[in-house]
């Protein structure tokens, strides 16, 4: 009983350690001008999983990027944002994620550019799950 208790307190405690301290980057993450790209800030990258935050101020996108893995975000600070997938026709998407909302977009596979198209920051933590999901404890 004790291996397992230990399992599921590490299980609990470093997942949250990091979604505070990427808290607190978002809170602290400088300003940059609108209409440029900005990339992802990597805050953990463990061999099941990587945290990375991502603040993208009105006007703002992310780099052309594919995403290997499932993720979980985290949206910190909404707003309204678009999404531009490649192709021939690329395909455009809005999106109107709100500050605490938690969810897990289809994403794996997807190359695509996001671009915030709101009048706020937005600002979120988003966790890909590198082995598919499975516990973080043994």
């Amino acid at each position: 009983m004790k291996p397992f208790l230990r399992g599921v307190i590490v299980g609990i405690s470093v997942p949250l350690s990091v979604l505070v301290v990427g808290f607190v980057l978002v809170l602290q993450a400088s300003s940059t001008s609108a209409g440029t790209t900005v990339e992802s800030t990597i805050l953990l990258d463990h061999p099941r999983v990587q945290v990375t935050r991502l603040v993208l101020r009105p006007g703002q996108s992310t780099k052309q990027h594919t995403h290997k893995f499932d993720e979980v975000v985290i949206c910190l600070g909404g707003s309204k944002l678009r999404s531009t997938s490649v192709g021939p026709e690329p395909e455009r998407q809005t999106h109107y994620p709100e500050a605490g909302t938690v969810f897990m977009p289809k994403v794996k596979g997807t190359t695509h550019t996001l671009t915030n198209v709101g009048t706020e920051i937005y600002k979120q933590i988003a966790i890909a799950l590198k082995d598919g999901g499975a516990a973080l404890h043994d």
